[in-house]
C-alpha cells in the first residue's frame, strides 16, 4: 500500500469515528480523499508572505501597512460632529 492510500485509509477511519462509527465506508473514503486533497492544495498566499492581517497588527504597524499598500498617507476616519453647540 502506498503512502497516499494509507493517509486516505487513516482519514476515512477518523471520519467513521467522527460520524459515530456509522455510515458508508465508501462515503468515508471519498470524504477522506476530498479532505486530503483540500489540505494539500496550494494556498492563495505566497509562502514568503506573512499570514498576519492589518486587523491583527498593532495600530502603528496597521497604519504603516495601509500607507505602504496605498502609496500614500493613511486617511483617518473623522467622527461626525454637530456644528451647533
Amino acid at each position: 500500500m502506498d503512502n497516499r492510500e494509507e493517509e486516505i485509509r487513516v482519514r476515512a477511519y477518523q471520519i467513521w469515528e467522527r460520524e459515530g462509527r456509522s455510515g458508508s465506508p465508501e462515503d468515508h473514503w471519498l470524504e477522506a480523499e476530498r479532505e486530503l486533497k483540500t489540505e494539500g492544495a496550494p494556498t492563495e498566499a505566497p509562502q514568503d508572505r506573512s499570514e498576519a492581517t492589518v486587523e491583527e497588527a498593532p495600530p502603528v504597524e496597521a497604519i504603516e501597512a495601509l500607507e505602504a499598500a496605498s502609496n500614500g498617507p493613511a486617511k483617518r476616519k473623522r467622527s461626525p460632529r454637530s456644528s451647533k453647540g
